[in-house]
């Protein structure tokens, strides 16, 4: 169980998240969805250990949650130029043995030879991806992993997302593309005020588009209707 008690986040002394106190089930894929600002990316990097939360407590099986056991592909990343994709990878050490650079390259459609700033934003993306499974990591952080990458890419990623979980990985997916967490996800819980406002499980989830998003498609719908 990765429990998390009476977290807390601020940015100059304003709450991005306040008091949270949630459970989630391991090796389960669970999707985080809510509006845009509403911490999804924060509470990633507070989990990751990248931000040092004002308060509270992450455990997981009862033990403190190291950096080294988390993989995080970030929504935004950076790239040194004048250096090809194969010498990327090779920054980061082979602890999954299963992995099979070239085979994986070839799934993704990725020239391990050219330089990545020649790379488009979805070839960046999945070079991203590579580097992280790569390793072998107790936990996955993906955040916004779909956005970039064509229909085969993000078909390849929800195949390996899945492959991943049956080898007993913990999995955090946040999406704005919210179709694929309904096939993939155990659980999605929705960010809203600071706060997990609820979970979902998966005979919940026609709920879920109009509880997280029916207030802002109506808003939108009547702001449109009136100035269009």
């Amino acid at each position: 169980m990765l429990s998390i008690k009476d977290l807390s986040f601020s940015y100059n002394e304003e709450p991005v998240l306040k008091d949270v106190n949630i459970s989630f089930e391991v090796n389960h894929i669970h999707g985080i969805v809510g509006l845009n600002g509403s911490g999804k990316t924060t509470f990633f990097n507070v989990l990751a250990g990248f931000l040092i939360p004002d308060n509270g407590t992450i455990l997981l099986n009862n033990a403190e949650v190291l950096k080294k056991n988390i993989a995080y592909i970030d929504a935004e990343f950076f790239f040194y130029p004048k250096l090809t994709a194969s010498e990327f990878l090779s920054i980061f050490p082979k602890t999954n043995s299963n992995f099979n650079e070239t085979e994986l390259a070839h799934i993704f459609n990725l020239p391990l030879d050219e330089f990545i700033e020649n790379y488009s934003t979805g070839m960046k993306k999945k070079l991203l991806i590579l580097s992280q499974l790569k390793q072998d990591k107790q936990l996955f952080i993906f955040d916004e992993p779909f956005n970039g990458l064509d229909i085969e890419s993000n078909k390849s990623l929800q195949y390996i997302i899945e492959l991943l979980n049956k080898k007993g990985k913990t999995i955090f997916i946040a999406s704005h593309i919210i179709e694929p967490l309904f096939g993939l996800c155990h659980q999605i819980h929705h960010l809203k005020n600071k706060n997990f406002a609820k979970s979902y499980f998966p005979n919940d989830y026609e709920l879920l588009n109009k509880e997280v998003f029916g207030e802002f498609d109506e808003h939108l719908k009547n702001t449109l209707s009136q100035s269009l």
